[in-house]
């Protein structure tokens, strides 16, 4: 009986500890090594995990002059369940955006703990100019 009641009590545990993981959170696309133009639309999407709500901030990161990596800025948010953001490429209200490499990262917040998705390796944006 006493060992029943650990069981119990170990199960409820972990019950909440699991209960309170955030859901696997992947970008889906632009996958590494994308090439878009500025103007162009490009689809940025996340996987969605059924039963979880929340509020996804997209933002564009980069290179600076200095070669840092810096955020240049939100490019839009979304429900999470809504699972994609149709982004016009270079539309960044913070910052201009110039042909380059850049980073997609998507975030939310879970328990307090900021959860990130994004690429690993950059996407290339070009210019619509003809040189």
């Amino acid at each position: 009986m006493r060992l029943s009641a650990c069981l119990i009590v170990l199960c409820c545990i972990l019950g909440v500890t699991l209960a309170g993981a955030p859901p696997p959170f992947t970008l889906l696309s632009p996958q590494d090594g994308t090439h878009c133009k500025i103007g162009s639309r490009l689809n940025i999407s996340w996987n969605v995990v059924p039963g979880f709500d929340s509020h996804v901030t997209i933002t564009l990161w980069g290179f600076n002059d200095a070669n840092q990596f810096i955020p240049f800025g939100v490019i839009g948010d979304r429900p999470y369940k809504a699972g994609n953001f149709l982004w016009q490429v270079g539309d960044c209200p913070s910052r201009k955006v110039n042909p380059g490499n850049y980073f997609i990262r998507i975030w939310f917040f879970h328990s307090g703990q900021k959860v990130i998705a994004g690429n690993k390796n950059p996407i290339l944006i070009t210019s619509n100019w003809i040189r």
